[in-house]
């Protein structure tokens, strides 16, 4: 399975990439528990996303909004593109495709 990661899209145009783990959403589940007044976990499909990403950006340091603040500033969340894949026609020296065709003598 792949690690999600998540873009952070914010409305000044500025994109941050942060990848949420376990303890995010740990940290939403016991959030809610500390704010009965936001409701159940049912009630905040929405916030979950969101919340997810920003307390991952606050474990990674690339967010320092407080939560409220970060609610305001964000335009969109949404699952991070795949990193483009290494280019596998690059020559190493020393593997036989950079004119090397022969394994050293011992």
């Amino acid at each position: 399975m792949a690690i999600q990661r998540l873009l952070i899209t914010k409305m000044d145009g500025t994109e941050v990439i942060v990848t949420p783990n376990l303890g995010d959403s740990l940290n939403f589940e016991r959030t809610l528990k500390n704010n009965p007044k936001w409701g159940t976990l049912q009630e905040n499909q929405l916030k979950a996303g969101p919340f997810r990403a920003w307390s991952a950006g606050k474990r990674e340091g690339s967010i320092t909004e407080t939560w409220e603040d970060f609610a305001n500033v964000v335009a969109d969340v949404s699952v991070a593109p795949e990193p483009a894949p290494a280019d596998d026609d690059e020559v190493v020296a020393g593997l036989g495709l950079g004119g090397e065709t022969t394994a050293p003598t011992i």
